[in-house]
């Protein structure tokens, strides 16, 4: 990301997407990219298939803006309004599925991924509504677009640290989720004085904030959630 003045120019974000799109191969190598195709469940394969279809469109629409291609821009931002919900569907899809298949003895970590599964989902939700709502206004709705590839940075930084320290897997999400914070609080330090847009990566912190602080503090371990796991996994989803 560059900034002129106190702005960020966020049509140069692409190659920070595109590092990160490499980076995720490896991280996803050992358990899903190397493996044969009838290891993963369907569930699997479509997650696979429209995570990387996001990330291509965070990849390109800064593209194409900058390069004043704003018809196609346009045109796939629409595909958007049909892949999202399939994401978002098929990520509940395959939380149910993992949960109900998990083994008895792997149950508890489960229910904490479950707890991951679903944060980072409203997450995600929460930054791609908003997005949508201001798509008419490029400051606003770049901003809310940079939080949603935000919320992969978990999925992939975890699984790398749990090929580096498998031992210490209970720790591995204050890393990545203060990574992730860190990127947007020196997103609000560049902007600081920015003259629009200027309170939405601070109210993005807060949410952000809000959905780490449970599953950190292993509120998953709580009755409460732990009832809640059960009926999720009681549901005939998948």
């Amino acid at each position: 990301m560059r900034a002129f003045g106190q702005t960020i120019d966020l049509t140069r974000i692409s190659p920070f997407f595109a590092v990160l799109f490499l980076i995720a191969l490896v991280a996803f190598w050992p358990t899903y990219l190397s493996l044969s195709p009838s290891v993963s469940s369907i569930y699997t394969h479509i997650h696979a298939v429209t995570a990387t279809l996001w990330m291509i469109m965070l990849i390109s629409q800064p593209l194409l803006i900058r390069r004043g291609h704003y018809s196609l821009h346009r045109s796939v931002g629409l595909f958007s309004y049909i892949l999202v919900p399939i994401f978002l569907v098929n990520m509940g899809l395959l939380a149910n599925y993992r949960i109900r298949t998990v083994r008895v003895e792997d149950y508890p970590i489960q229910t904490f991924v479950l707890y991951l599964q679903v944060s980072l989902g409203l997450l995600f939700a929460l930054s791609y509504g908003l997005a949508i709502f201001f798509r008419r206004r490029m400051q606003f709705h770049a901003r809310f677009m940079l939080c949603t590839g935000l919320t992969l940075i978990d999925p992939v930084f975890a699984r790398l640290l749990f090929m580096a320290h498998p031992a210490s897997a209970l720790y591995h999400q204050w890393i990545t989720f203060a990574l992730t914070d860190l990127l947007i609080v020196a997103t609000i330090w560049f902007e600081r004085k920015s003259p629009t847009a200027r309170w939405v990566m601070p109210v993005m912190l807060l949410a952000f904030i809000a959905a780490q602080l449970p599953g950190l503090l292993l509120l998953t371990e709580t009755p409460v959630w732990q009832v809640f796991a059960k009926w999720f996994a009681s549901l005939p989803l998948t």
